[in-house]
């Protein structure tokens, strides 16, 4: 176990959001270690925009930089605090004092480990390369690469090359790089001997007690009062006129970013061949290059789009569905990525449909793959009518998906990750 270290973890995205590797990680690693979760860098021109704007007050200037987490159970990560560089110090260009913000930053991070009482020098651990410039500045006992993605192949970044140059220069520095994928360790390993594989997973035990709550969730919970009154043979229940009417089965949905990765095409090409069924998206739209990607389902009468929900309404969601889907484009980005998603889905015992990408073909005994959107659609019809099979046949194939979902949780994932934290830490005194 890691115990009573600090660790500085340098993220892309604010806390409250889409649960990431990063966020499991991190609640389980504050448990017995103190963790500074440092949410995404502010921009000199962000800032002026929101001062502009009005979305940033000068009482804001004053506001903690720090704060602590608390997660609603009995392991709650007592260590995690959140924090957000002041707003006095955002980075900035040679001639708009970058050096001067720059140093102020470090002096608010300083000052801030200090009241907090975390033991330094610190674990600093870099999700994205771009991160490069910060190596050395904390005086850090030991520097962790952890790469989810092959940041290089994002449509969103526009300078690729430089992208590559920054990973490079931090797999040269990184004394430990942890990658998600096979094909990830294949590409960093070459550059850092010390590049280990730990996949992504899914807090199992968690997702058992959201689906075990019951806690209805407003497009799909009267539906599911409906079909247990029609298996019970009761009366149908009225409807709720505090909020729109459920979505009817079959319901096909997906949870997770709605990015560029995702095949907006091949999702209206299942939406307009199958107008019988429901497209249910569960996820915040993040298109920042491509805002025009999704326009093929605007419109569609049986396309639901819920947004992002809160972490504990996640499980039902998914489980509410009767396939669940990995409608991931084919490309560089794809070939590299180690889904969330498809863990979660597993976890909720449901039938998964993907397109032809490597991580399918990984758990190819619980996913059905669709080569093309013809088979696509195939693949779903095929797992809608497994399981409609005997109630043996359809019991049997969940239990084993939930099987392959114990087998793969965070706290297996996140001891792994100590022991190699250890072993680097050894590593760096000895050496």
């Amino acid at each position: 176990m890691l115990t009573d270290e600090t660790i500085i973890c340098l993220a892309p995205d604010p806390w409250e959001g889409l649960w990431r590797n990063r966020h499991q990680i991190m609640t389980r690693l504050a448990r017995r270690n103190t963790v500074l979760y440092v949410e995404p860098r502010l921009y000199h021109t962000d800032v002026l925009r929101y001062l502009r704007t009005g979305r940033l007050k000068l009482a804001d200037l004053r506001q903690p930089l720090a704060w602590r987490y608390s997660e609603r159970s009995s392991s709650a990560a007592h260590g995690l605090w959140i924090y957000h560089d002041p707003y006095y110090a955002p980075v900035a260009g040679r001639f708009t004092g970058g050096w001067l913000t720059a140093a102020l930053r470090r002096r608010a991070m300083a000052r801030t480990l200090r009241q907090i009482g975390a033991p330094v020098p610190p674990i600093l651990w870099l999700v994205r390369p771009y991160y490069a410039d910060v190596i050395g500045q904390y005086g850090e006992k030991l520097l962790v690469y952890h790469v989810t993605d092959e940041y290089s192949a994002y449509t969103h970044a526009d300078h690729q090359a430089l992208t590559r140059q920054q990973e490079r220069a931090v797999l040269g520095r990184a004394d430990l790089t942890i990658v998600t994928s096979p094909a990830l360790l294949a590409s960093k390993r070459p550059f850092n001997p010390h590049t280990c594989l730990v996949p992504n997973a899914v807090d199992y035990e968690g997702f058992q007690r959201s689906l075990a709550a019951d806690r209805p969730i407003a497009p799909l919970a009267e539906a599911e009062a409906e079909v247990k009154a029609k298996a019970k043979d009761e009366p149908k229940p009225q409807p709720n006129l505090n909020h729109p009417p459920p979505i009817p089965r079959p319901r096909i949905g997906y949870s997770g970013a709605l990015n560029e990765k995702i095949d907006f095409a091949l999702l209206a090409h299942v939406a307009t061949s199958r107008p019988d069924w429901q497209l249910v998206l569960i996820g915040a739209r993040d298109l920042f290059r491509q805002p025009a990607k999704a326009d093929p389902l605007a419109g569609l009468p049986n396309v639901h789009w819920l947004g992002r929900l809160p972490v504990t309404q996640l499980p039902p969601a998914i489980a509410s569905m009767d396939v669940c889907l990995l409608p991931y484009e084919r490309n560089e980005w794809t070939a590299n990525i180690d889904s969330l998603k498809l863990y979660e889905y597993l976890a909720c015992g449901r039938p998964i449909v993907s397109t032809d990408v490597p991580v399918a073909h990984a758990f190819a005994e619980v996913v059905r793959i669709g080569r093309d959107p013809a088979e696509f659609v195939a693949q779903i019809a095929a797992a809608l009518a497994a399981a409609d099979q005997s109630h043996d046949n359809s019991a049997a194939a969940t239990a084993r998906r939930k099987t392959i979902a114990s087998q793969n949780t965070w706290d297996q994932r996140v001891a792994t990750i100590e022991t190699l934290l250890a072993e680097a830490l050894h590593r760096k005194r000895e050496g």
